[in-house]
């Protein structure tokens, strides 16, 4: 009996390191599976533009992804804030069918967060170049800046 135990096992670690052995992945993602897009450049808009958008009164939501001390020390009139780190328990605030336009102090966080709204199924969502601070510069110049 301890013979049968002993071949079974055998069997067995011999199926194992074999069928380990032999794995290769069948096929890469694709570029619209990955977690970065392709060019960074679709997913900005630039603060003149957006000037335009919110000048024409269109519907989108301004989401401020900078830390809430950030945000109470300035932002742009009628922003969301939801800061970045609290983004993916905090993403039913928003609708996967609105426009999102998202910006934070110089537009990295910003782009993070677009990235991670977009693989989780937001269809439009733009981050503004330079964050808040290209705002103030170009757009906004009564803004404080820090």
């Amino acid at each position: 009996m301890f013979k049968r135990i002993k071949n079974l096992l055998y069997k067995i670690w011999d199926f194992v390191r074999t069928s380990r052995d032999d794995f290769i992945p069948r096929v890469a993602p694709s570029v619209e599976e990955a977690i970065l897009p392709y060019d960074p450049e679709d997913y900005v808009i630039l603060p003149n533009d957006l000037k335009q958008m919110l000048d024409a009164g269109r519907d989108f939501v301004l989401l401020d992804v900078r830390e809430t001390w950030e945000y109470q020390l300035v932002h742009i009139d009628g922003a969301v804030s939801i800061p970045l780190g609290e983004l993916p328990r905090r993403i039913r605030e928003l609708s996967p069918v609105d426009e999102i336009v998202v910006y934070c102090h110089h537009g990295m966080r910003s782009l993070d967060a677009a990235y991670l709204l977009q693989q989780l199924g937001f269809k439009s969502v733009l981050s503004v170049a330079g964050g808040i601070d290209r705002w103030a510069n170009e757009v906004d110049h009564e803004l404080q800046r820090y």
